[in-house]
């Protein structure tokens, strides 16, 4: 499956899978790397937003957002969520390697929920990483986290709900294979309709482990600097057993690059 196909049958029940999440923790540790470098954007992007939960937090936060993902589904639920909630964040439908917004640039990037490792190709990450860098002002911060290896390859997407009372079942399987470092992600799904109906559907997913010596080259080629790794969720550095890693770079305050 594709980045623009993934969770396409989805996306009106995004929602509602990960209504378990918490985005509001998400967003104060956000607000502790910002902290951390004495940042205080005022205009942010939101990379592979999905259906706008994290845009929405920015925004709750006092910035001007403005949220892009490749699937067409997941824009469509966003903006109807902003349209309802009233909400002055754009969304567009843009693939990250290809990124390009009139209303750059911004002073902050983010990209959250490992939403990065579905581009299962390295030359189109480091494609991504300079699109951002073009697109942030100077001293501009790109935040994002992914998924390691040690996770992908200990099946930390194994899971399910299957013997809950939610609308929503789910039962996802995961295969790593080392050699390509490419996981393999089988997601079942049932649907319980409040009008009783039923629906099945299935998606399969792709990752790639990317490693944090990569990941961090990718970053210097872009132009970023300071650049910080975290173990999830905290400012210690990684380690062995780190399932998530969150990443903190900054475009140079002396320079930026022209768009291309």
């Amino acid at each position: 499956m594709s980045e623009q196909s993934a969770f396409q049958p989805l996306a009106p029940l995004y929602d509602t899978l990960m209504q378990g999440v918490p985005y509001e923790e998400w967003a104060r540790y956000l607000q502790r790397l910002l902290q951390e470098r004495q940042a205080h954007p005022k205009r942010a992007l939101d990379l592979a937003c999905g259906t706008g939960n994290v845009a929405e937090q920015l925004h709750a936060m006092g910035m001007e957002v403005v949220g892009v993902d490749i699937s067409p589904a997941m824009i469509e639920e966003a903006k109807r969520k902003a349209a309802q909630r009233q909400l002055p964040i754009r969304y567009y439908v843009q693939d990250a390697a290809e990124l390009d917004l009139p209303e750059a640039p911004f002073e902050l990037c983010v990209s959250l929920f490992d939403s990065l490792n579905y581009i299962i190709e390295p030359k189109r990450l480091a494609q991504a990483f300079q699109r951002v860098a073009n697109h942030l002002a100077a001293g501009g911060l790109f935040i994002f986290d992914l998924n390691t290896e040690y996770a992908l390859e200990n099946r930390f997407f194994d899971q399910n709900n299957l013997g809950s009372d939610e609308p929503l079942l789910y039962d996802w399987r995961s295969t790593y294979f080392p050699e390509k470092r490419l996981c393999r992600v089988d997601m079942h799904f049932i649907w319980r309709a409040p009008d009783g109906s039923q629906k099945v559907f299935e998606e399969v997913h792709w990752q790639y482990a990317y490693r944090e010596q990569e990941v961090r080259a990718f970053l210097t080629q872009a132009g970023f600097d300071q650049i910080a790794v975290y173990h999830a969720y905290t400012l210690r550095p990684p380690a062995p057993y780190s399932d998530r890693l969150f990443y903190v770079a900054r475009r140079p305050a002396t320079s930026r690059p022209s768009r291309e």
